[in-house]
């Protein structure tokens, strides 16, 4: 997990700065004895569990630090002090995994002073506190169960947000704000990031995580952080159809529409399912046409990347090169379809007016769910895109979490231009344009009766050189194609999904 080199070491460095600044090497954070009825071990060096009183669920950590003796406690200090003198004056060249180091000698100044089981669980303790982020690597450990771990003030205990349970308060905290800084900043020291009262807020990726953390003046509490995990499974079109998130037919129409080279935004509220559904409809995207994927700070995507094709850029929004500089500097690159992560500010300008010179794009945003929303969000400050520009925009998708581990293509809408003759009538556009709309996914179903007018449904076939019937006929045949790789491996399911196309 972390390993003896000049950067750790000035990490213990500091460590042991912060203790004899604190309570001559107190723990920096507490475990509470947590009531309930046990649901799930989630096991560990330590015994985790989940539990549940009355109808709210807990993640519990089994080891009661407000319950050691006043003994208990100083030879937990004398444990860790001496924890911290070995790895200081430790040579710096040696590669050793530095939490079973801190550990093991954590365990032997214990071992013949504590009873054992009780000993042991104050070592692992000791080395999460010392070498570890403290209480965020403790509930890392379990990062493949949680969606986000949520920090609200360092007096309050930790929140989780579990893949299955649910939001669940945890009974771990910080023993205080200065605290909550030490093992956060340890957390992002390999991003050269600090929070501190010149950066009180950061943005930070780290071991598949993206944090957020702010602290006074910002923080009214003190101190609050927000770190969500970040899926690292390959997501195609078999795990929406396992998981329920989009029917075979609705993943065919989306198959047509990226074949169309169609303009399209993944739109709904944080943690919907946006990101997740634009990775899997990428691997609709032939490989032998070369893609641009931009991504602000963060590498959420988790594309089937060909590098011979694929060149993926990053921006950031703090002193350094924008996603709005590496749109321009994509649209310079001759690709045949640019892949931003998420519109927030001017690059959407710069990607509408490169829809314009016929680069299409797919993309995602935060909107509410109706399809005029997401055109008066496009319109308005920070994106304030040109009405005129505008009519790019051919197909949204709207994503909803249904439930703690659902998400649903909700709806689907089509947008009909008059400026492009695709439409006789529709809504005014900031005095200069007209739209119209038509829903093509109701409530996660494909509206077949949509079809025959279908604005995707006429792209596909005038690009593919084919009629109408013949365009809906793919379309069933893709639904069916779908539903037989829907049992495959995500590996299996892409290769399969590419030799589809390979052979046309």
């Amino acid at each position: 997990m972390f390993y003896l080199n000049k950067y750790i070491n000035t990490l213990i460095h500091k460590t042991k700065e912060q203790n004899e600044k604190s309570n001559a090497y107190a723990l920096g954070f507490s475990i509470e004895q947590q009531e309930g009825e046990k649901v799930e071990d989630v096991g560990g060096l330590i015994p985790k569990a989940i539990v549940k009183l009355g109808s709210t669920y807990f993640y519990s950590v089994g080891y009661d630090i407000s319950a050691m003796t006043k003994f208990e406690e100083g030879q937990a200090k004398a444990a860790k002090a001496k924890v911290i003198d070995i790895l200081a004056n430790g040579n710096d060249e040696i590669s050793i995994n530095l939490f079973d180091k801190a550990l093991e000698i954590a365990k032997t100044e214990l071992a013949s002073k504590i009873e054992t089981n009780r000993a042991a669980y104050i070592s692992y303790i000791i080395a999460h506190d010392t070498v570890g982020y403290g209480p965020l690597s403790i509930l890392f450990e379990d990062k493949q169960n949680l969606e986000e771990i949520e920090v609200n003030s360092p007096q309050a205990p930790i929140v989780v947000h579990h893949t299955v349970y649910g939001k669940c308060q945890t009974n771990l905290k910080f023993s205080s704000a200065s605290w909550f800084r030490h093992f956060l900043n340890r957390l992002i020291y390999n991003t050269e990031k600090e929070l501190n009262e010149n950066t009180p807020i950061i943005d930070a990726q780290v071991e598949n995580a993206r944090v957020h953390a702010q602290i006074k003046p910002y923080a009214l509490s003190g101190a609050a952080a927000s770190i969500r995990f970040t899926n690292t499974k390959k997501v195609a079109a078999d795990y929406l159809i396992r998981n329920k998130t989009a029917s075979a037919e609705v993943l065919a129409y989306l198959w047509l529409a990226v074949d169309a080279e169609a303009n399209i935004i993944v739109a709904g509220a944080p943690a919907s399912g946006k990101t997740t559904l634009l990775s899997a409809i990428s691997s609709f995207i032939p490989k032998y046409q070369r893609i641009v994927t931009i991504e602000e700070d963060v590498n959420e995507l988790k594309m089937d990347y060909d590098i011979n094709n694929t060149v993926a850029l990053y921006g950031t929004r703090y002193n350094g090169t924008t996603t709005r500089d590496q749109v321009i500097n994509a649209l310079r690159m001759r690709p045949n379809r640019l892949i931003v992560g998420e519109l927030r500010g001017s690059e959407a300008k710069e990607l509408f007016s490169g829809a314009n010179l016929g680069i299409p794009f797919i993309t995602t945003m935060h909107s509410n769910p109706g399809a005029i929303d997401v055109i008066k969000k496009l319109l308005i400050k920070p994106m304030a895109v040109d009405p005129k520009a505008l009519s790019a925009l051919d197909l949204v998708i709207y994503m909803r979490q249904t439930g703690i581990k659902s998400r649903l293509v909700e709806n689907a809408y089509e947008y009909l231009w008059l400026n492009k003759a695709e439409s006789e009538i529709g809504i005014t556009i900031n005095g200069e344009n007209e739209v119209s709309t038509l829903t093509t996914v109701k409530k996660g179903m494909l509206e077949k009766s949509a079809m025959q007018g279908s604005k995707i449904i006429k792209m596909y076939a005038k690009k593919q050189e084919k009629s109408i019937k013949q365009a809906l006929n793919e379309l069933e045949k893709r639904a069916a194609f779908l539903s037989g790789v829907a049992s495959k491996s995500p590996e299996d399911a892409i290769a399969e999904i590419q030799k589809h196309i390979m052979m046309g």
